[in-house]
């Protein structure tokens, strides 16, 4: 089994950037990604960056970002997760009624894959059913407790808070990155992460950690670097599709957002940093972005 750093990280790097799916730190205490986002004669607004996971640590930030809900007017999610939203992904992952994933990728290959997925309770007749993509997220997230990851929890308090909740993405938009995906780009994620799945917790922790240390160039350091090794179609998929496509797409709505009203702007840590990222972004708007 290969096990470089680089071919076994890549679904772990989504939880960092992407909120589908619902999908120790060393003795520091946990610091969570906050931007004041300031403009004259415009009111303050919130940029936060989340991780999608439902782990103590990790939603224990919840009381650092409650009460930045109490100060805006606006809640911007990535996207909205509520019944109908999760009722779309549900039905978004499954292959058409005349296909199926053991013979899209053949009997060896997907008994290797049944044998990676086997902690995680689910049946073999649901597993042939995932589209290849559906199947490799699937094999990089840890298995759901309590389904009330931080990205939930910021979306429950402001509706606690009855505050307007907006999201930055519909589900079709956020569905139609994967489905747009070549199917040999989906092929080649699917089997690095059914040749490296046993790797995948230590990584989850790595990643975990270093969120929780709240440095955001570290974070984009550590998630750039798995790019190393992987194939060229699933890096370039990685950049363009997952990050910077979408990237513009939720700063196009933020513009107007922004403009109008109080908002707190909660989407996965990696859509933060860069040159593409929403810190660089809405600073090209006009806007002060200061680390709060």
């Amino acid at each position: 089994m290969r096990s470089t750093i680089a071919t076994y990280r890549p679904i772990v790097w989504l939880s960092l950037a992407l909120s589908i799916m619902w999908l120790p730190t060393l003795g520091l205490a946990a610091q969570g990604l906050v931007y004041r986002v300031q403009m004259d004669g415009r009111p303050t607004s919130y940029l936060v960056g989340t991780m999608h996971s439902e782990d103590e640590r990790v939603t224990a930030l919840l009381a650092e970002f409650a009460p930045l809900i109490d100060q805006v007017d606006v809640v911007a999610v990535e996207m909205v997760p509520d019944a109908v939203a999760m009722l779309a992904v549900g039905a978004a992952t499954l292959l058409p009624a005349d296909q199926s994933l053991r013979r899209l990728i053949g009997d060896a290959q997907f008994a290797a894959l049944s044998r990676a997925a086997s902690d995680l309770g689910l049946p073999v007749e649901i597993l042939d059913r995932l589209k290849p993509w559906a199947a490799a997220v699937t094999l990089g997230l840890p298995q759901s407790r309590t389904g009330r990851f931080l990205d939930m929890e910021i979306y429950l308090r402001a509706l606690a808070r009855e505050r307007r909740i907006v999201g930055l993405e519909t589900p079709a938009e956020q569905l139609a990155v994967f489905d747009a995906m070549a199917l040999e780009v989906q092929l080649a994620l699917l089997d690095e992460m059914v040749k490296n799945a046993d790797q995948v917790p230590k990584q989850l922790e790595e990643l975990t950690s270093v969120y929780l240390e709240g440095d955001l160039e570290r974070i984009d350091r550590v998630a750039r670097a798995q790019y190393q090794g992987l194939p060229e179609s699933v890096a370039r998929w990685f950049n363009e599709q997952l990050l910077e496509r979408r990237n513009a797409r939720m700063l196009d709505r933020l513009s107007a957002l922004l403009a109008e009203t109080s908002v707190l702007v909660a989407v996965g840590a990696m859509h933060l940093a860069g040159d593409d990222g929403l810190v660089e972004g809405i600073r090209g708007l006009g806007y002060r972005v200061e680390r709060r």
